[in-house]
């Protein structure tokens, strides 16, 4: 296994080489949303996860970037309107598939949130949905796993289940108890629960319906040229050859969870970025 990481980083970083002299555009407008530690605004300023990787693919290729911030259910329809070039910090779809390539540097798993009554306890989203009465709140713009999706239609048909527009509603109703939970990943919910005051700390359930994924960047077939994201491809691949992204990760989390999220390794995420076109 080592030997065929080492091949697969060596292949990769020949490439990298090749394509390092491809030209940049002009400008480069990134898009990012509401998305915890991930992505988000402070002090009129956008930082978080994704900036920090979007700041090093710059620096790496010498390419300028323009930082916009959008809704979560906004972006995409911008990325594919040609409006925007990039965002972070995404799973790959068909339907992404159809105007971006998709370009994967690291790995997300959803987890179930949810402020139990007391001598209540849940080991699963089915278990919840098949023995809990509460409801639960989910973000707009979301892409969950098949066995995820099946259970919330479950919760949409018995009337608990509420779809709003952001991170930020679904945790201020948690912590108002106007929600008894809602499905976030690391980044989103680390943030939420260290900000917010909850009455009693919501308890955060591992789901088995739920799969790691990739994460990564989605860049443009209709704005970014072919050489442009052939350039942005070798940078990156040499990000997670280079193991970049995890230090970047651990600036936000303790080294369990950085571990956690990245206990695939490096060579799925090289076998998934084959140049696409």
């Amino acid at each position: 296994m080592r030997n065929r990481i080492f091949a697969i980083a060596g292949l990769w970083l020949g490439l990298a080489a090749a394509h390092a002299q491809e030209p940049c555009p002009a400008l480069t407008r990134v898009g990012f949303s509401d998305l915890g530690y991930t992505s988000f605004r402070e002090a009129g300023e956008i930082r978080g996860i994704s900036v920090d990787v979007a700041k090093e693919l710059a620096r790496r290729t010498g390419c300028r970037f323009e930082f916009i911030w959008y809704p979560r259910q906004r972006l995409f329809v911008e990325l594919e309107a040609g409006r925007i070039d990039m965002t972070l910090a995404a799973l790959r779809t068909p339907e992404r598939d159809a105007y971006a390539s998709f370009l994967p540097y690291a790995y997300l798993q959803y987890d179930l949130i949810l402020s139990e009554p007391a001598g209540q306890h849940y080991t699963s989203l089915t278990d919840f949905v098949a023995r809990g009465s509460g409801r639960l709140n989910v973000t707009r713009g979301m892409t969950y796993d098949p066995a995820v999706e099946a259970q919330l239609a479950l919760l949409a048909a018995a009337g608990r289940l509420e779809v709003v527009n952001d991170f930020d509603t679904v945790f201020g109703k948690l912590e108002m108890g106007r929600a008894d939970g809602t499905l976030a990943t690391p980044p989103i919910y680390a943030r939420h629960l260290k900000s917010r005051r909850f009455k009693a700390a919501p308890s955060v359930i591992p789901m088995p319906e739920s799969s790691a994924r990739f994460t990564g960047i989605y860049l443009s077939r209709k704005t970014v040229s072919a050489g442009a994201r052939a350039r942005y491809a070798g940078a990156i691949r040499s990000m997670v050859i280079d193991e970049v992204v995890p230090a970047l990760y651990a600036r936000y989390f303790d080294d369990a969870t950085v571990k956690r999220i990245f206990r695939q390794g490096t060579a799925p995420l090289l076998a998934a970025s084959a140049p696409q076109d």
